[in-house]
């Protein structure tokens, strides 16, 4: 088995034997959906929605089966909108032909 680079002491994680839901998504790893650049990125930054790029790899085969996003440690200085933008998420993809 593959190990992840980051422990991931404090994460929202979902695993399955099948391909996770738009809702399982949703509920585990509400970053994926986050539509905006966080405000610290400048305007040469440019931003590809997570769930984008989840969609374009579906329609070439690829489905997701693991997917967690870490916590942020102090929600103190954080505006409501930054909470939704700043965790970080991944994804483990397995290919499915059709």
């Amino acid at each position: 088995m593959t190990r992840l680079v980051s422990r991931f002491g404090a994460v929202n994680l979902v695993r399955r034997e099948r391909p996770l839901t738009r809702d399982e998504l949703a509920h585990y790893v509400p970053s994926v959906f986050s539509e905006e650049k966080h405000e610290s990125r400048s305007d040469r930054y440019t931003y590809i929605p997570t769930i984008t790029l989840l969609d374009n790899l579906k329609r070439e085969g690829f489905q997701p089966f693991f997917a967690c996003q870490t916590r942020v440690r102090d929600w103190g200085y954080l505006t409501e909108w930054k909470r939704s933008a700043m965790p970080c998420s991944r994804c483990c993809y397995r290919h499915r032909p059709n």
